[in-house]
């Protein structure tokens, strides 16, 4: 694996444990982030579909896929302005752009990594 592969795999694996927490604890974790604990279903869903999405990004790191990292990069780093936007005009939390900031800093790890072309 390249330097942008690393960061993807790296990320996948944040991605499967935040989504297997999710599933197992879902509760604990919606209340670290400061999300009203939903009592239904979804919330365990939404921890499956963050696993298979780790899932995803292990699998293209292992492959190399470049152009999956590039666009990789463009969601994390949007989807902290997502969630700002949300804290600051909607019922966000302080800590969900704190875990969204987390992305961002990945996204910008694998750009920069990406022009390195290493």
């Amino acid at each position: 694996m390249n330097k942008a592969a690393k960061t993807v795999w790296f990320f996948g694996i944040y991605l499967v444990l935040e989504g297997v927490f999710l599933m197992i604890a879902p509760d604990t974790l919606l209340t670290l982030i400061g999300i009203p604990e939903p009592q239904s279903v979804w919330r365990i869903v939404l921890g499956f579909v963050v696993t298979v999405l780790g899932y995803y990004y292990i699998r293209n790191a292992r492959e190399n896929l470049t152009p999956f990292f590039k666009f990789t990069v463009q969601v994390r780093i949007a989807q902290f302005g997502f969630f700002l936007w949300l804290y600051l005009f909607h019922e966000g939390t302080l800590t969900l752009v704190g875990f969204s900031f987390i992305e961002f800093i990945a996204g910008l790890w694998t750009w920069k990594n990406l022009k390195s072309k290493v």
